[in-house]
């Protein structure tokens, strides 16, 4: 189905209209809430005072001159771990604001919007990205809730209360701690979701193509793949002003043209320069294609070695959100992830040398020769 261009002239007619109708009738607001109450965090059925003999703000800047005595037990490691981070992210927040845990008012976010194209996807994409935040936040709340009825939980629990002492103004703190850890994995998670729904439905396109247009399929989908991560590369460098990568942006989306039309540079006797588009072979889509799943799998495990619970990776948030577990190190989990791609790197790397070193040619003349074979053998 072709589309002319009366027809694009009326759709964007049309996303114009809807985004100036968005823009003056509709205010998108970001979803504010604490995804852990304080009351979670108190036994059930315990009337605590509301501080203990110290402010908060004391008490943690006192525990880093405390020796911690923990119940000995199968999480204790990881309880002092995760106490440890704690008491580092709640001194960072009461030198920044003493009063953070009981604020004034509410901390909205101010979006800030420097140009017509920021203001126009804004109206557009705000209002479905923020109905996405609040159903993610929603199910985060409920693995944290399934959380809290585990062993693991009640371990920390116990700890957590012997260094902090046991209060409304320590579980405050306990449960601010898990909703911000948890609130940072809400664009992860959905950043995650898009990328897996991007990856199957280039698979499913792929291998749900004719044999002999999967070579353009695939090359079609590596294109796109790097200009995806190009775009993505581009507005991080833009919002948050990174040089870095917007140069990884820049080069991604210079691999992403070259695979869309691909060329070569050809330099005559007469040092004339001409610029010749050329069909690539499979073969060298596949090598591609493995350079592209290398460098996917180089980035996870790097995330894996160097993130940790205080400046958490996409990869920890992501196990942290699946467990509900935002207070201990999920190192199990990071490890099975990181055995399983380097799995998936060897798999796909043998196919890979295995699709690069297949003649079909030879194939065919094994095939006649030993079909010619066969009435001899009967």
């Amino acid at each position: 189905m072709k589309f002319g261009k009366k027809t694009y002239t009326y759709l964007v007619i049309g996303i114009l209209c809807l985004s100036f109708a968005l823009s003056y009738f509709h205010r998108p607001q970001p979803p504010i809430r604490e995804l852990v109450k304080a009351s979670q965090e108190l036994p059930a059925g315990m009337n605590l005072p509301p501080t203990g003999s110290a402010p908060m703000a004391s008490r943690v800047a006192n525990s880093f001159t405390l020796a911690l005595v923990l119940v000995k037990s199968e999480f204790s490691e990881k309880n002092a771990t995760g106490i440890e981070y704690l008491r580092v992210w709640a001194q960072e927040n009461f030198q920044k604001d003493p009063s953070f845990l009981r604020p004034v008012t509410l901390n909205v976010p101010v979006e800030v919007h420097h140009s017509i194209i920021d203001s126009f996807f804004f109206n557009i994409f705000a209002g479905p990205v923020y109905g996405l935040q609040a159903k993610v936040m929603d199910l985060l709340s409920q693995r944290i809730d399934q959380f809290h009825r585990s062993r693991a939980y009640l371990s920390f629990a116990n700890d957590y209360y012997e260094a902090f002492g046991m209060d409304q103004e320590s579980a405050s703190l306990l449960a601010r701690y898990q909703s911000e850890r948890a609130k940072s994995a809400v664009n992860v998670i959905l950043c995650a979701a898009f990328w897996l729904l991007v990856t199957l439905g280039g698979i499913i396109s792929v291998l749900t193509a004719r044999p002999g247009t999967r070579k353009s399929r695939g090359q079609w989908l590596l294109s796109y793949g790097w200009l995806l991560v190009a775009a993505l590369y581009f507005v991080v460098g833009w919002m948050e002003n990174l040089v870095a990568v917007m140069a990884s942006s820049v080069i991604c989306g210079a691999i992403g043209l070259y695979l869309y039309k691909p060329f070569k540079i050809h330099i005559t006797e007469e040092s004339s320069i001409s610029v010749k588009l050329v069909t690539p072979s499979p073969q060298f889509i596949a090598i591609v294609a493995w350079i592209s799943v290398s460098l996917v799998a180089i980035r996870l495990i790097t995330w894996i070695k160097t993130g940790t619970l205080f400046a958490p990776d996409p990869l920890t948030l992501l196990a942290s959100s699946w467990s509900g577990d935002f207070l201990h190190e999920p190192a199990h989990a990071k490890k099975n992830i990181k055995n399983f791609v380097g799995f998936l790197w060897v798999l796909y790397g043998l196919w890979t040398a295995y699709y690069v070193s297949y003649d079909p040619k030879t194939s065919a003349e094994v095939e006649r020769t030993l079909d010619s074979l066969q009435p001899i053998n009967k």
